[in-house]
């Protein structure tokens, strides 16, 4: 991220652009992993998960790094 740019709209006008496409209304569920920007996205409507109980994942640290 380059600290520069923040503060001057590009991620919201992302996510309007995102969240209005026509293709993509039709879909019941968008997810997201975030570090920093819960803010941002709340705005839009996301929210905790409702049951992350539900969820898992498989997490493989410096992937891109090993040769």
């Amino acid at each position: 991220m380059l600290r520069k740019h923040q503060g001057k709209g590009y991620s919201t006008e992302l996510m309007k652009s995102v969240m209005s496409h026509p293709q993509l209304q039709i879909l019941r569920k968008f997810l997201l992993a975030t570090a920093d920007a819960h803010g941002l996205y709340k705005l839009f409507g996301f929210k905790e998960l409702a049951k992350p109980e539900r969820m898992m994942e498989i997490a493989v640290a410096d992937i891109y790094s090993k040769k």
